[in-house]
């Protein structure tokens, strides 16, 4: 078992941040074999935007959950990583929620301080 679900995370991420095609390929590498049979995955990997990377990312935890054999220290570990990247993409899409309605307050003072001139 690999942990798919990261590395899936991670080309999403690194779309969205621009990174070079080649800093992605090894992920790429190792989840072209599985995608097929975990479609949350593909979802998840094709995200274009982070509530996008949310759902994928909480229906791969719910894979996880649902394939929980119960004796294996590594899919727990996998499950609580792949639980606390998802409580951190949360975090970021939440802040940036909150810069998103800020900039509603900023332009409201700007315009109060600076009124706009008519004619």
């Amino acid at each position: 078992m690999a942990c798919h679900e990261l590395s899936a995370l991670k080309v999403a991420l690194g779309e969205i941040l621009e990174k070079e095609p080649h800093d992605l390929e090894h992920e790429r590498q190792e989840l072209a074999p599985i995608l097929a049979g975990r479609p949350e995955l593909r979802v998840l990997l094709e995200a274009k935007t982070l509530p996008g990377m949310r759902r994928g990312l909480e229906a791969a935890l719910a894979h996880l959950e649902a394939n929980d054999p119960g004796d294996d220290p590594y899919h727990r570990g996998l499950l609580l990583t792949t639980e606390g990247a998802l409580l951190r993409l949360r975090s970021l899409e939440a802040e940036l929620e909150r810069f998103f309605q800020d900039l509603d307050l900023l332009h409201e003072r700007l315009h109060r301080l600076f009124p706009r001139r008519r004619g």
